[in-house]
């Protein structure tokens, strides 16, 4: 059976390097899934499958890596490590289905977190976005946002997301939980036609952060 190969860098991840080698040896076929991993804890992580490696950092854009093509139904494997910290994954995709693991800090070390979604709203003329709620102490996150401050998300659960499509303008918008803002506002800067974002809320040393990222695949 096939593992799961990540994608190996000649450097710390960032958004501007890459060294993308093929994430299977035939490449991925009509039943591809997609996964990727997102730093919500409070260090550097590591993901490592085999010598392949990822680096994932704290600074919102560089915790998130690329969404990689995987084989819908295999049973693929990773280590996620920070410090001496580390946690083992296992998982299998369904046919279209694109996964976040989110690595987050628990008291005794790390742990993760499976957020599932199997998208049905891509339109080339509009922009898609997130809410993506990764603090387990947050029962409810929302989004707000544009001129007036519009709702155009709310009620998202923990581990969980919700998605929709956007005309493609400059956004800014402000997450919550419950009545309370989850850190300051995100300026997403000018959203391109056909895109897909997300928008990430974490747990921070001082109550909660967001920050967003466009949802690329290699």
């Amino acid at each position: 059976m096939k593992k799961l190969i990540l994608t190996a860098l000649v450097s710390a991840f960032s958004v501007t390097a890459y060294a993308d080698n093929p994430l299977y040896e035939t490449g991925p076929g009509q039943d591809s899934s997609f996964v990727r991993f997102l730093n919500a804890s409070q260090d550097k992580v590591t993901v490592v499958n085999g010598n392949a490696r990822v680096s994932l950092d704290i600074k919102n854009d560089g915790r998130a890596s690329r969404f990689y093509p995987v084989k819908a139904g295999d049973k693929l494997h990773a280590t996620v490590q920070s410090g001496n910290s580390k946690n083992s994954v296992e998982l299998v995709a369904k046919p279209g289905e694109f996964i976040t693991v989110a690595v987050v800090s628990k008291s005794n070390g790390l742990d993760s977190l499976l957020v599932r979604e199997t998208p049905t709203d891509f339109n080339a003329m509009r922009s898609s976005i997130s809410l993506m709620n990764l603090d387990d102490s947050c029962a409810a996150a929302s989004l707000t946002g544009g001129a007036k401050g519009a709702m155009i998300f709310e009620n998202v659960k923990p581990a969980a997301l919700q998605r929709r499509l956007v005309n493609p303008v400059a956004l800014t918008v402000q997450a919550h939980c419950g009545a309370d803002p989850a850190g300051a506002a995100v300026d997403m800067s000018q959203l391109q036609a056909g895109e897909r974002y997300s928008v990430i809320v974490i747990p921070a040393k001082k109550g909660r952060q967001a920050f967003f990222v466009r949802d690329t695949t290699s």
